[in-house]
């Protein structure tokens, strides 16, 4: 039989197609003149970044008897949120808790549309848990408390009939991210690691398509200072949420939303740009966390301003977020009666979700809600049409009793009857935490440029890292960017030392 020649459908160049707008950052700056600069030290090994990928870079990169050098450019290190997560730690191990990594990379896959680079995620859900244990060594001789998030769960987790799953992937310092890495940098320290504090990159040293042999920095005076790295530059300078420019171009849903992490302007990435990396293709994935109301992330009834329901409200506190923004004035209520507390057992588990109301959260509950002896009092108050939210609130009756949301969908057990007064209302809130967004890398972690070659010299870490996440920053796993930024800044410390070429 002989060969045909395959058919492709027709792909012609749109007439009236417009280019995207050129951003400042996109065009490279001239270099620093050599007369300008300062002071010049030599390392093997230069970390830009005291967060908490680049001290796992310093620290991994000595304990292979590498000279490093981290510079940061805040006068501290860095250290934000608490939870880590990782698959098969042996913490996890001690309390049964057993997670099938491959279930839980075909989710993340499959959460994020396939965009990811499987590799990378694969390698974090079957190596990440060496990270982990590497990192409790050293924080258990320190005597820091880590737990596992949620555990026990109040019910069995059955993740095959979840609408969202949930692993038991959290693992929790007891003082935060901070002082976790504080105590990888006082080990990083002890192993013959320089810290510089107040440095701040401006661009990598490289000629033509030869090798990154480091990068030219300033000081908190504005002198200049060339770093020379005889075996490799790491970034791990975190992302860009702070930049308007990079906002604009490769986040634009989440672009007119301020961040609270001031030092992310997305230095590496444009360092990294200008001697010839790729970016991954945008958008990119946004961080952003949800309440869904007083009771936090919990699935009770949600109505809109309209007072009608309009999604299941299991879901999680990511993807609420892009349901409410569709909204009439782009916001929900979280609607409930007296018997609140004996539905929580049964809203699972996860971000936000509350397990059990003490003092604390009960008396917060009560001052962001209103309430109401009956339903048409507390329409009022919520200012939603009575004759809708009365409807609504009779139809989700009805589901509650029959155990089964023909509506929506939701899991029968966590629809709530609203019958016993007073009734509870309260608003939901959602805030942008960081942008997703990276470098294309390999999986040696190093940038590659257009025609997916290798950047020779330089290795990333943590947030500047792309191919990780897809629409939307999987809150499945709690703590899954700082997980992966703890576990890639080892591999990519190791890396820089024994596999660079």
């Amino acid at each position: 039989m002989a060969a045909t020649k395959s058919w492709r459908p027709p792909n012609p160049k749109r007439k009236d197609y417009i280019p995207e707008r050129q951003f400042s950052f996109e065009s490279a700056p001239p270099p620093i003149p050599s007369t300008s600069i300062k002071e010049t030290l030599t390392t093997e090994v230069l970390v830009v970044g005291a967060g908490v990928s680049g001290v796992c870079a310093a620290l991994a990169a000595a304990e292979k008897s590498a000279r490093v050098i981290l510079i940061e450019k805040t006068n501290s290190y860095q250290g934000f949120g608490g939870d880590n997560s990782f698959i098969g730690s042996r913490l996890q191990k001690q309390l049964g808790i057993e997670i099938d990594p491959n279930e839980v990379v075909l989710n993340l896959q499959r959460f994020a549309g396939n965009r990811p680079d499987q590799r990378l995620v694969r390698h974090w859900a079957e190596h990440g848990a060496e990270t982990m244990d590497w990192i409790m060594d050293m924080t258990d001789a320190a005597g820091m408390k880590v737990a596992i998030t949620q555990y026990p769960p109040p019910a069995p987790i059955d993740n095959s009939k979840e609408y969202y799953p949930h692993y038991l992937s959290c693992h929790h310092y007891e003082k935060g991210e901070r002082e976790l890495v504080k105590c990888l940098l006082d080990n990083a320290i002890q192993k013959g690691v320089e810290v510089h504090y107040q440095i701040r990159a401006q661009q990598l040293l490289r000629k033509g398509r030869g090798r990154v042999t480091g990068l030219v920095a300033k000081n908190k005076d504005g002198d200049y200072i060339r770093y020379k790295a005889t075996k490799a530059v790491i970034l791990c300078t975190g992302e860009y949420g702070n930049n308007a420019e990079m906002m604009a171009k490769y986040c634009p849903e989440f672009a007119e939303m301020g961040t609270i992490l001031a030092t992310a302007t997305g230095d590496g990435h444009q360092m990294a740009m200008w001697i010839g990396a790729m970016m991954e293709p945008s958008p990119h994935a946004p961080m952003v966390h949800s309440i869904y109301g007083p009771l936090g992330c919990c699935a009770f009834l949600q109505v809109n301003q309209k007072g009608e329901r309009f999604q299941n409200e299991d879901v999680l506190c990511e993807v609420y977020v892009d349901a409410v923004r569709r909204q009439p004035g782009n916001e929900a209520w979280q609607v409930f009666d007296a018997d609140f507390a004996k539905a929580l057992p049964r809203m699972g588990i996860g971000i936000g979700k509350f397990l059990q109301v003490d003092e604390e959260s009960l008396t917060r509950m009560k001052q962001s809600s209103v309430s109401a002896d009956s339903l048409e009092e507390l329409a009022a108050k919520m200012e939603v049409p009575a004759d809708v939210f009365s409807a609504t609130i009779k139809r989700y009756n009805q589901l509650a009793r029959l155990g089964k949301d023909l509506d929506f969908g939701k899991w029968g057990d966590r629809l709530t009857l609203i019958k016993k007064p007073p009734f509870y209302a309260g608003k939901g809130f959602y805030w942008f935490l960081c942008a997703m967004g990276g470098l294309m890398v390999n999986t040696r972690l190093q940038p590659v440029d257009k025609d997916f070659n290798a950047i020779p010299g330089l290795y990333l870490g943590g947030n500047i890292i792309g191919n990780r996440f897809g629409v939307r920053y999987p809150s499945m796993l709690p703590g899954l960017s700082n997980g992966m930024a703890l576990h890639y800044g080892r591999v990519a410390g190791m890396n820089a030392v024994t596999l660079e070429k």
